[in-house]
């Protein structure tokens, strides 16, 4: 017989990841938005695309840390005393 458990990420991953996800993109937009080369190499569409990923990411973490979304699903097998 199986038994299924849901693991989640521990709180304290979510109180270090979040603020690093937010320095990448302030680091994106400030060199889409203050720089000429950022302005040509990723344009507007290119930071709106990179903007939607990191938001998507940082739900999925906050989903994960607050246990709402397992991370893993694990399946232990128990041994029955009882078989011959």
């Amino acid at each position: 017989m199986a038994k299924r458990m849901k693991a989640y990420l521990r709180r304290w991953i979510l109180w270090i990841v979040l603020p690093m996800l937010g320095s990448v993109w302030a680091v994106v937009t400030y060199l889409t938005f203050w720089t000429a080369d950022g302005r040509q190499d990723l344009g507007l569409v290119g930071w709106i695309v990179i903007t939607v990923m990191i938001v998507l990411a940082g739900v999925m973490l906050w989903l994960m840390a607050s246990g709402r979304l397992p991370t893993y699903i694990l399946e232990m097998e128990i041994e029955d005393d009882d078989a011959p």
